[in-house]
């Protein structure tokens, strides 16, 4: 591993385990015991290195969907993204944490993530027109449905980690993750037809 990918490393961690305002360039330089300008060689500012993170977490997610895009059964890949989604979001879990302040402080992660949205919007409204022909979820019953799923679906997993923390008192752990996926998959739950429910059991318990 070279040196950049270990500061990274290291970052994460201490991001992870005290938040982003808690840990500065000096943090992470004696964290690996290095000097301060070794670690600027790499990275001039914090803010590099957290959007290095940030550009990371997209990437693995961007793998995720990807991969669900060529799984046989649709609806299958619709139950299972939450799982990997929040798995993912508890590695970067800092991100999630402390995601209005760096919305807020980072132009570059700001900008993205909205034209990101954008994109995940279109890719969830083919996914679902697709279910839809296949008559694995049903039509929609009032104006807009399926866009303000979408939302509270982005919502939930954006701000989910955060929540659970406050709940558990900063104690969450890798044995939450179940718990966020059953939540993101019963939202999608009462959208499915007959025969979208028979997929669903044959997977999964409400």
């Amino acid at each position: 591993m070279n040196t950049r990918d270990k500061i990274l490393g290291c970052a994460l961690r201490l991001f992870n385990e005290n938040g982003v305002a808690q840990v500065s360039l000096r943090t992470i330089a004696a964290d690996m015991e290095i000097s301060l300008g070794n670690l600027t060689y790499h990275f001039k500012k914090r803010e590099e290195i957290i959007e290095a993170l940030y550009f990371e977490l997209v990437s693995k997610l961007d793998h995720v969907i990807n991969a669900e895009a060529v799984v046989e059964n649709p609806l299958e890949s619709l139950f299972d993204m939450p799982s990997a989604t929040i798995s993912n979001f508890y590695e970067y879990r800092f991100l999630m944490l402390d995601f209005v302040y760096i919305t807020r402080n980072h132009e570059v992660i700001r900008n993205h993530y909205q034209k990101l949205m954008e994109v995940r919007e279109q890719q969830f409204e083919g996914m679902i027109n697709g279910l839809i022909e296949a008559k694995l979820i049903r039509e929609e019953t009032i104006a807009d449905e399926y866009k303000y799923l979408f939302k509270n679906l982005r919502i939930v997993s954006d701000f989910w980690l955060s929540a659970a923390c406050i709940d558990k008192n900063s104690t969450i752990s890798q044995i939450d993750i179940p718990e966020g996926s059953r939540l993101l998959r019963q939202m999608i739950f009462p959208y499915l037809t007959t025969e979208g429910r028979s997929v669903f059991f044959d997977r999964y318990t409400v």
